[in-house]
């Protein structure tokens, strides 16, 4: 089962069109696009620049890893087990989704789950909002705060700031909003009103997509009307059109990458282990799913007769 498995690593941002989303998984995150699939190639066009693409157990390898937090820019972090889980539960709403492919991604949380436990703890990467949290520490005050966005790195930061500031939520999903207003108690700014976004010192923002969000007259605006202000973009692609820099209050992605870099020998050795146990788990869950898929196979022909 696992020889028959191909991945596709596309860039950030990119929306590859698959033709049949239920025989294909896909994973968007901040740093890449991933698509799965037992098709060789599911895609009705292919014109997105390929980072790379795995086959077989390499393909299982790299979803692995990729859930794991080791190819993340913040190795270990784990904001990545969330994004894994909310595009699972949209693979898994297709009527007609892959039985296999099914039993491969659920095999891959158990496997997750056993790497990060037995090797993981303690690397101490920081998580996304953790980092954006400690910028804003120390500078706010009683100063609310605006988080843009309802994805799921929106309600890591609402964890991260709700027993220590107040939360002003706004973004373009009215339910999203709502659910996590009632769940965490915050506050909601109607997307409608986004015009007020400059009356707000503090802003973290999680939308991303290719185009332009803000444009550098809000900034203009925004910095004259605070002198002390901070805006974290965690958007990916950026949607913001600016000149400004971290000098001028306007914190990017690129530079929480550059705080979370991994440099301890120890963390780095666990890390080694850690890849190391992989390989063993991958041979180990190739040999389990062949078997899984002889049986399936066997029973569907005994089954014809």
């Amino acid at each position: 089962m696992v020889q028959s498995l191909n991945l596709w690593n596309f860039p950030a941002g990119a929306t590859p069109e698959v033709a049949t989303l239920g025989h294909s998984f896909l994973l968007k995150t901040c740093q890449r696009t991933v698509v799965v699939s037992f098709e060789q190639r599911p895609f009705v066009a292919h014109p997105l620049p390929l980072h790379e693409k795995a086959e077989g157990p390499d393909a299982y390898l790299y979803l692995l890893e990729t859930i794991c937090g080791l190819k993340s820019k913040l190795v270990g972090e784990n904001e990545i087990v969330g994004q894994f889980k909310e595009a699972y539960q949209n693979f898994v709403q297709f009527p007609q989704r892959d039985g296999k492919l099914l039993l491969v991604l659920e095999k891959l949380f158990k496997d997750a789950k056993e790497i990060r436990t037995e090797h993981l703890i303690g690397i101490g990467q920081k998580t996304y909002a953790h980092l954006t949290r400690r910028h804003f520490a120390g500078r706010m005050k009683d100063a609310p705060i605006l988080i843009l966005g309802s994805g799921q790195l929106a309600e890591d930061l609402v964890n991260q700031f709700k027993k220590r500031s107040e939360i002003i939520l706004c973004a373009r999903n009215q339910g999203r909003m709502e659910e996590l207003s009632q769940l965490h108690g915050t506050q909601l700014l109607p997307w409608q009103e986004r015009h007020r976004w400059s009356d707000f010192a503090f802003i973290a923002n999680t939308i991303g997509f290719e185009g332009t969000l803000l444009a550098q007259d809000f900034f203009e605006s925004w910095a004259t009307r605070h002198h002390n202000r901070l805006m974290v973009d965690l958007g990916s692609p950026s949607a913001l059109a600016t000149h400004f820099t971290k000098a001028e209050g306007l914190l990017r992605l690129e530079d929480i990458f550059a705080e979370g870099a991994l440099m301890e020998d120890q963390k780095r050795a666990k890390i080694q282990t850690a890849q190391k146990a992989m390989l063993d788990i991958v041979e180990r869950r190739a040999r389990w799913l062949e078997e899984k898929n002889r049986k399936w196979q066997t029973a569907q022909a005994t089954f014809a007769l």
